[in-house]
């Protein structure tokens, strides 16, 4: 079998019309798209943020989405991984752990959003809000560091 590979794309936008193996990345890092994997040609949106998918970059530039991008909805119901750019196929799902997944992605984001919240409420006044980039810099301590660094010179 073939390996695909994803490279990423960073656009301010996404684009109306997607190029197969292209993984796109919005420049702001709050959402990123590509062609489904097993060639049917459905668009896969995958919103960025720490309750959903997280994007990061291998040494080599690779991107890594995670979790597995699982397409129930469309009828090829393909299930992968994008894991350094390579696409790793996983085994289809159940209906009902398919509903088992989604019960447990709601608790998780209620359970994140309801500590984010009594955490944050005080600094949310003085800092601005982060959350939709977090996904993407969180991961990156080079970038972090840049940055900082870049701070203190301007």
């Amino acid at each position: 079998m073939k390996q695909i590979r994803f490279r990423h794309q960073p656009v301010d936008v996404i684009p109306e019309s997607l190029e197969a193996h292209v993984l796109y990345v919005t420049r702001d890092g709050d959402v990123a798209a590509h062609l489904c994997a097993c060639g049917c040609g459905k668009e896969v949106i995958t919103p960025l943020a720490p309750t959903d998918w997280t994007l990061s970059f291998e040494k080599r530039g690779g991107a890594t989405l995670d979790p597995s991008i699982g397409n129930w909805a469309f009828p090829c119901r393909s299930h992968y991984f994008i894991w350094g750019g390579a696409v790793v196929w996983a085994r289809g799902m159940s209906e009902k752990a398919i509903a088992a997944g989604r019960s447990r992605d709601r608790a998780r984001k209620q359970k994140y959003y309801e500590q984010r919240k009594s955490i944050d409420v005080p600094r949310r006044s003085s800092q601005p809000d982060q959350s939709s980039s977090d996904s993407v810099h969180r991961l990156s301590i080079w970038e972090r560091l840049l940055t900082w660094l870049r701070s203190l010179v301007t």
